[in-house]
């Protein structure tokens, strides 16, 4: 946890407007290993302590402040590292001959641009009906977000339309080309041009294949956070009523996200699976958590939306066997990538697939996911990418 800067003077940099989270550093470091003399990044609000950002050299700047910043030969672009509510209307700030970069994360990008690939929701059927059981509290919590939300929009002069907001944005960076694709086809307001960049190297942060061997890794790692589009619910019941669960542990990483959600699955696991349920509920440090990982040979991630792809990859460089919902654009743009994963859909179907679930994948199953994922995020692609967006940055044309 740290202290960080206050407003200063600069000139000519590319602005990154950052939020308080772990995926920050890794961008950061990304950035100056490329272009060390030309990145900025800010903080919009009161200086604060961080509990996620470690970096010495991130300024906090008030909203007036960044508007002039803006303005200023100090800025020659400006990349928002996700784009919550409360920074849209800074989008209104920047002026039209700076260019300016949204880099997606998935929670930023799905609820306003990919909403009508997905008419009956995220949520499978008894995820969905948890949820409604605790809408009494959520409506509590909600109401006393409101008057937030209320001095939030005055604050920010919210009066624009998100369309009009987002028409500002110059290039879009989601996760996945596929989901650039989506919103393109179902929001045909939306027309910024797409640019390929990820968060993390495989080298730096995914780390590389694990000198644990295969066979013994019985753990198994069900979903990334306490999100309820993780679907919990849908994947404990498949898990208890058709696989021999005998001598494994079964690993829930429930440390962020909704808090109500987090309880409600800790109960159901541990009803359901007693001291084999081992739900992570503080934050874990990034190489503690891999290294945890190294225990866990097979991965089902349910969710309908692209979603912990940085636990996918991680477990494919392991040569974990990944089972994803066959909904899931990520479960699509991987089979189209030749990638071995399976389908939870397969696992409910078929009693070939159930009975052999927990069976390893083979050297050569392993050896294609590794190569997927080294040409997707391998730190000589990321490096490319990352020249890539700065030399269109820093361009005049």
């Amino acid at each position: 946890m740290m202290l960080v800067k206050q407003a200063q003077s600069i000139h000519g940099k590319i602005v990154h407007i950052i939020v308080d989270d772990k995926f920050i550093d890794m961008a950061l470091r990304q950035f100056d290993e490329v272009s060390p003399n030309n990145n900025f990044p800010i903080l919009i609000g009161s200086p604060r302590t961080l509990r996620y950002v470690k970096s010495q050299n991130v300024t906090f700047y008030s909203l007036k402040q960044a508007e002039e910043l803006f303005r200023s030969d100090g800025c020659t672009a400006v990349i928002f590292h996700s784009l919550n509510d409360g920074y849209l209307p800074i989008l209104e700030c920047i002026p039209a001959e700076k260019k300016v970069f949204w880099l997606g994360w998935g929670y930023d990008y799905y609820d306003r641009l990919l909403s009508g690939a997905y008419p009956d929701g995220l949520l499978l059927p008894e995820t969905k009906k948890m949820m409604q059981i605790s809408l009494p509290l959520r409506r509590m919590r909600s109401l006393l977000s409101v008057s937030k939300k209320t001095m939030k929009n005055i604050l920010f002069k919210k009066n624009k339309s998100i369309p009009q907001m987002l028409s500002r944005v110059d290039y879009f960076a989601p996760v996945l080309d596929v989901e650039y694709e989506m919103a393109r086809k179902l929001n045909p307001w939306f027309k910024p041009k797409y640019i390929s960049w990820n968060y993390g190297t495989v080298e730096d942060d995914l780390s590389g294949p694990s000198t644990t061997v295969i066979s013994t890794r019985n753990n198994i790692l069900v979903g990334n956070s306490a999100a309820p589009e993780n679907n919990h619910l849908e994947i404990f019941q498949q898990l208890s009523k058709s696989i021999d669960l005998s001598g494994r542990e079964i690993i829930v990483p429930l440390s962020y996200g909704d808090q109500l959600y987090s309880d409600k699955v800790v109960e159901v696991g541990k009803r359901m699976f007693g001291k084999q349920f081992v739900p992570l509920i503080d934050f874990i440090p990034k190489d503690k958590y891999i290294t945890l990982l190294d225990s866990c040979g097979y991965v089902f991630m349910n969710h309908l939306r692209q979603q912990a792809m940085g636990n996918v990859f991680i477990m494919m460089m392991k040569g974990a066997k990944v089972f994803m919902n066959s909904s899931s654009p990520a479960y699509k743009w991987l089979i189209k990538k030749g990638a071995v994963v399976n389908s939870i859909e397969e696992l409910i179907n078929d009693s070939e697939v159930r009975l052999n679930a927990l069976t390893p994948i083979s050297r050569k199953a392993h050896k294609i996911n590794i190569a997927i994922t080294m040409n997707h995020c391998g730190r000589d692609v990321q490096r490319e990418k990352t020249r890539q967006l700065i030399n269109l940055a820093l361009s005049t044309v």
